[in-house]
């Protein structure tokens, strides 16, 4: 009896540790999704922060392009002055003189144009430093969860170490047609519960009611006890009335 009830101890113990490698498992797999939610959330939040950047950008390169072809237009009208004044007859005279004016038209669209771009820039550069702050914050505080996240992973790989470490004793610790048992129950039972506490003339795992004389072999301890249901094996524990009746 003592030799199947240090069996039940083990295997409740096996039990234990499957239950909460399972869970440690899952905790970690879990662990790249949370990341890239962490991640997503705060892009979410600085979207708008982005938005003013791709503007000011976008405002900027603007700029750029038209002062590059202003530069090209004043040159065009400084060739077209000098034409003006090199005319020889009305003809080219003319021509001269519509090639200046378009080119000066050209230019004062360009810095027309050149104004409101840098109005959007300065609008967008002075948006981006009153958000900054903000955004700064925003980035510390998904940077600490991070860690946090990757501290708690560190916990999990370290703890999920140490359980393997305890199944691996308390395989060995148990009797190689025991152990066999279990395994083959765990891996057919969904959710690898293959150990189940009776209760009240029940099996805990399937609810079914359980024969007495199934529940007082179970009680005794001197055998190895499946249900007849779910084909779990079955422990016994006291109630401290009991245990008080029996010292």
């Amino acid at each position: 009896m003592k030799r199947v009830n240090a069996e039940l101890k083990e295997l409740i113990a096996l039990q234990n540790a499957d239950t909460a490698i399972r869970r440690t498992e899952a905790e970690l797999n879990a662990i790249p999704q949370r990341r890239a939610e962490i991640e997503q959330e705060f892009e979410q939040r600085a979207f708008e922060f982005r938005a003013v950047e791709l503007k000011r950008d976008e405002a900027a390169a603007a700029r750029a392009r038209l002062e590059e072809e202003a530069a090209e237009a004043r040159t065009q009208a400084e060739r077209s002055e000098r034409n003006l004044m090199s005319s020889q007859n009305e003809k080219d005279y003319a021509a001269a003189i519509r090639e200046l004016d378009a080119a000066r038209k050209h230019i004062s669209t360009l810095e027309t144009q050149t104004l409101e771009h840098m109005e959007s820039l300065e609008a967008a550069e002075k948006e981006l430093g009153e958000r900054e702050p903000q955004v700064a914050i925003l980035r510390e505080e998904t940077n600490t969860k991070l860690k946090e996240l990757e501290t708690q992973m560190g916990a999990q790989e370290e703890r999920l170490e140490s359980l393997r470490q305890e199944r691996k004793r308390l395989e060995i610790s148990l009797p190689k047609s025991t152990l066999a048992v279990y395994n083959r129950i765990s891996t057919r039972i969904r959710g690898g519960v293959a150990v189940a506490e009776a209760r009240n003339y029940s099996c805990t795992a399937c609810l079914i009611t359980l024969r007495p004389q199934v529940m007082a072999a179970i009680r005794r301890g001197d055998e190895i006890v499946m249900c007849e249901n779910c084909s779990r094996i079955l422990y016994y524990v006291p109630s401290e009335q009991t245990q008080k009746a029996t010292t």
